[in-house]
């Protein structure tokens, strides 16, 4: 079974948080909540701490009575409630998963905006298929190539009901000049090249002329979601991904305006390490 899953995962918090907030700025008790909305103050105490998953029929329901189901927040509760435990196809792979992966993951999932930037490897949600399958086999956590690759393909497709997401790229010249095989990088530069083209992604390199400083020497995403001003900053290490100890945008943009080429010089010095990875 999955270890300590006692907790609530971060979809119920969130949920429980927004209605949480919708709550103290009608400035209403529990109790006058309840009454309002007819429910108990109990259940609302554990739908607010994410210890009960209420349906999208009752969150609608709990926001109309509120008399701010308008309100633009409100559908994206709504939509909140439909996956309380994430997306369907996480299930399959929480299996001795620990509880802050799981929850990374979920996070990861309903962002509208992901800032991912890599360091020693290509960020995992720009890898193409043969480079994120040979890093799974040299992994110090040993997964199996298959099953990696399986969440990370659904993690590189999926979008909750269908809406769109933005996929900002920055990655380091040491992660695309390896000594890695052909077989391995051709892929992955072409890979990079053909996102480029994605109106819905932005891919930049960081040469290794640019300025080296403490922050930029490790991996991390910044998360934005649609609807509200959240943001969840993310850590990637030799064991798995887990949240930042704080809001790591001030370095994200540190890094895009100081280090960074533009996209379209980043797509330039990506065809020129591929043009000199196919000469023979």
């Amino acid at each position: 079974m999955p270890t300590d899953y006692r907790a609530p995962n971060i979809n119920a918090r969130r949920l429980g948080l927004y209605l949480r907030r919708t709550r103290e700025l009608l400035q209403l008790s529990y109790d006058e909540a309840a009454a309002c909305a007819g429910c108990h103050s109990d259940w609302l105490v554990r739908v607010e701490t994410g210890f009960c998953e209420p349906s999208p029929r009752e969150v609608e329901l709990l926001l109309e009575r509120y008399g701010v189901r308008e309100a633009e927040v409100a559908d994206l509760m709504i939509d909140l409630a439909s996956r309380p435990r994430g997306p369907g196809w996480l299930a399959a792979h929480l299996d001795g998963m620990k509880a802050e992966e799981r929850d990374a993951l979920i996070s990861e999932s309903e962002a509208s905006v992901i800032r991912t930037y890599g360091v020693q490897q290509v960020p995992e949600l720009a890898q193409a298929e043969p480079y994120a399958r040979f890093m799974a086999s040299v992994s110090l956590r040993e997964p199996d190539p298959d099953v990696h690759w399986d969440m990370l393909r659904n993690r590189q497709t999926y979008r909750p009901g269908g809406r769109r997401r933005f996929l900002d790229v920055i990655v380091d010249e040491m992660a695309l000049t390896p000594r890695l095989a052909d077989d391995v990088m051709i892929p992955q530069l072409r890979h990079l090249l053909e996102l480029g083209t994605d109106p819905d992604v932005s891919v930049r390199v960081v040469p290794s002329a640019a300025p080296f400083y403490e922050d930029r020497a490790h991996p991390f995403d910044v998360l934005e979601f649609p609807g509200v001003s959240d943001r969840i900053s993310l850590c990637h290490s030799m064991l798995g991904i887990g949240f930042a100890y704080a809001d790591l945008t001030d370095v994200w943009t540190c890094i895009e305006q100081n280090s960074a080429l533009c996209p379209e010089e980043s797509r330039e010095f990506i065809k020129n390490l591929l043009a000199a990875r196919t000469v023979h």
